[in-house]
């Protein structure tokens, strides 16, 4: 199976895992997303380590779950494809919002989806 590599900030479960499996990925469950420190020099840094994982798993031919960040994610992107660059496979987790008993939001994945453009 291909490896999907988890670039979000968020440990995925079994549910995860299996949705992924469905699709011939091999998920990888531990978080290995990009946090940004405070101000505009933060943002960057975290964007130019996004930017170089990015480009890691397009070397290796590893597809990405994407998450996290939202800006960051953004700006990496747009950097890449700007430069003229290839981006690997991204995908993300087609989620509901259920409220709990104490109305807070809980997601729980439904399906596994490829971005295209």
């Amino acid at each position: 199976m291909r490896i999907l590599r988890n670039l979000t900030l968020h440990y995925q479960g079994d549910r995860e895992v299996a949705l992924a499996a469905a699709r011939g990925l091999d998920l990888t469950r531990e978080p290995e997303g990009v946090n940004v420190a405070p101000g505009q020099q933060g943002l960057r840094n975290a964007v130019l380590e996004l930017v170089a994982r990015l480009r890691e798993c397009h070397r290796k031919g590893e597809a990405v779950l994407l998450g996290g960040h939202t800006g960051v994610w953004v700006a990496a992107v747009a950097h890449i494809i700007t430069h003229g660059e290839a981006l690997p496979d991204l995908y993300y987790f087609d989620t509901r919002r259920v409220l709990d008993a104490e109305g807070r939001f809980v997601f729980e994945p439904e399906g596994l989806v490829r971005l295209e453009w």
